[in-house]
């Protein structure tokens, strides 16, 4: 995992993005919180709370 996603993960909070998992999955909201391992986001879509793991994000997009 590159410490430059994990870097704008952990400055982005409180806006949306959409998180690429090595395991071809997609998770799309708003960034809720982080620390050094994993990220929460809130998906509107689902009304749901998700926690991923940095060492699973392959990619990510972050709205400005």
């Amino acid at each position: 995992m590159s410490e430059i996603i994990k870097k704008r993960v952990n400055e982005s909070e409180g806006k949306f993005a959409k998180i690429f998992l090595n395991n071809g999955w997609r998770y799309a909201g708003k960034i809720t919180g982080s620390d050094d391992d994993y990220v929460e986001i809130f998906d509107e879509k689902t009304n749901s709370f998700k926690i991923i793991k940095f060492d699973d994000i392959k990619d990510c997009e972050v709205s400005e």
